[in-house]
Formats: C-alpha cells, structure tokens, sequence
C-alpha cells in the first residue's frame, strides 16, 4: 500500500516522521499492532498531532487501509468528534492527574467502543501523571480488554516509574535534522532567509519553535532588551540585583521566555570561553557574545548558568518573582 503523502502531510496530518509513523500505521493493517505506547520527543516535534493519527488509523472501520480518511469514524477523528478516541488531561481546576483521574479511566475502560473495533486513550502529558496515579493506572493493565489502545505523550521517560514503562511500547521521536529543519524554514518561511542560520541554531531541530519564533511579533525586541540586561545579570553590584528584578517584574508574563534567552546566550559564554565558537545558538550576536565572554570571570558565567537552570525549575514550582530575581543576582 502506498502512504498518503503530499509533501506536508499525511493522511491530512502534519507529522514528520513519515517512516516511523508508516511502520505503526502497518502494524495496524497487519494486525500486529500493541495495546499501549509511549510517544517520547520533545515538545514541539508534533507527537500529539502523530497520536491523532495512529488513533484514526487505529479505530478506521476499513483496518486494511486504514486510515481511509472517508468513513464515519475517520471524519470524527480529524474533527476530533470520534467518541472512541479520548483525550486524557488534568481537570479544568487542576494541573496534574492524579489517581482519582486514572480510576475514572478505568471505569471508563471496562465500557466498550460505541463504533469501532478499538477505544484509543491519549493521554497528552505523561509527566503530569502523579506517582499514586501511576500506580492505579497499572491495576488497568492487569487485564485490559483487547479494545483498550493506551497512547501517552512525553517529554522525559525519567518521570514514570519503570513498573509503567515496561508496560508500555516505546516509541521515540527524534528531534529533525539540520537538512530536514531548513527545509521545512525555507519552504514554509521563504521570507526568512536572513534569520535563517540564528532559527537553525535556535530552533534546534523543532518545527513549531520555529512557528512560535517567526509568528511571535514581539520575540527579537524581547530578545533583544533581555540580552541588554545580561552584563547587569552577571554584575555582583547590589543595585544591577534591583535592576533585574524591576526588569523581570515588568516582563513577567515573559518571564520563561527572558530566561530562555539568557540561559542560551550564557551557555555560548561558556562555549566561547571554552573556544567552542562554532557551537553557538545565538549566531546573530557574536558581537555583545564576544564583549560579554571577555569582559566576565569565567566562574561568575558557569555560576550564572548553574543558576539559570534552577531558576526554570523554581519558576515552574511558582517561586515569586521578586524573591527569584534577587537569588539569580546576588551572588557571594
């Protein structure tokens, strides 16, 4: 059989992993294909928009040819109407799922599929399944029925515990390579020549960084007055410490975004102190790169980078802001 592909998409799906997803979508038609799987790539790599489409090809009234793209259940799916592909994610009031969550799904589980031979389960992020809802969510393996297909999304395998990995298929999705990436730029964003070589380096093999970079209006002027506060960000001067603070406090509906951009531009510090030049992300910037590593004790920019990192994980903790800033700056 051969594949639906135009070049962009496949079966009306954007994926891009073409081969991988070929080999899934034939374990369907040959019958051979698993109860449970874990999609594991970064975010960005388009693992749920892949998930939708072994889900349809997985519930598709035609298995042979699957997905046939015209049935009923087919159309459903794409318009994500399909009753036998349910999509697991934190209650409107939460943000994890926890194990009431998963005995729910289990409840759900016993019921049969109202059209198709399978019931598909996509959970969306395995990382925010808390361990006890790990746990319970094993009790629904202990004998699943034949029609329960369990996919689950991922970032990081560390987060699960091995009792559920070993349960599940492992399926990785690489980041795109630097050919593939430009070409997805170029044909996309034609108009993008000149920032190509920074989105390359940036973007690192992610096709929607690139769609979030090039569609966000405000992203270079960002960029470009977090970096104006680096030498600030590096000072020991209690008053830069103010500084950063007050500049954070103004930007905090970017503040993930802020730290990114450091965090990039202080990692090619290190690399240029450590004559890596060709290994830099922020190749548009080798100037103020160039006057930052010279100018900065090479131990304040590998503390700075140390920091930046905790800095990601105490933000996503919901550390306040003022109290943030002040740790990130004032160093002994």
């Amino acid at each position: 059989m051969i594949l639906f592909w135009d070049g962009k998409f496949m079966y009306g799906y954007e994926v891009f992993h073409e081969e991988l997803m070929k080999n899934l979508i034939e374990s369907v038609h040959g019958g051979k294909s698993s109860h449970a799987y874990i999609f594991e790539g970064e975010k960005g790599l388009g693992t749920l928009e892949a998930a939708r489409l072994f889900a349809a090809a997985l519930t598709c009234s035609n298995t042979s040819i699957s997905p046939c793209g015209t049935c009923q259940t087919c159309i459903e799916s794409k318009a994500d109407t399909n009753p036998d592909i349910i999509y697991v994610r934190p209650q409107k009031d939460k943000k994890s799922i926890g194990a009431d969550d998963m005995r729910a799904l289990s409840d759900d589980v016993a019921i049969k599929p109202f059209n198709s031979e399978r019931k598909v389960y996509i959970i969306e992020d395995g990382a925010l399944l808390t361990e006890p809802a790990q746990n319970t969510f094993l009790k629904t393996f202990e004998e699943p029925p034949e029609y329960a297909v369990f996919i689950m999304l991922i970032e990081n395998l560390s987060t699960l515990l091995d009792t559920v990995l070993s349960r599940f298929t492992l399926v990785h999705f690489p980041v795109l390579s630097e050919e593939r990436i430009k070409k997805y730029i170029t044909e996309k964003y034609p108009e993008e020549k000149e920032r190509l070589p920074f989105l390359l380096k940036y973007c690192s093999g992610i096709p929607e960084t690139v769609d979030a970079v090039i569609n966000d209006s405000e992203f270079e002027s960002l960029r470009d007055i977090s970096l104006e506060k680096i030498f600030a960000l590096a000072s020991r001067d209690k008053r830069d410490a103010f500084v950063i603070q007050k500049f954070l406090e103004e930007k905090k509906e970017n503040i993930n975004q802020i730290l990114d951009f450091w965090l990039s531009f202080v990692r090619d510090a290190v690399l240029i102190q450590l004559n890596a030049r060709d290994k830099i992300m922020n190749v548009d910037k080798k100037d103020i790169l160039k006057d930052f590593s010279s100018k900065t004790n090479p131990e304040i920019v590998l503390m700075l980078y140390d920091r930046l990192v905790t800095a990601q994980k105490m933000i996503k903790r919901y550390v306040n802001i003022k109290g943030l800033s002040l740790w990130l700056s004032l160093k002994k």
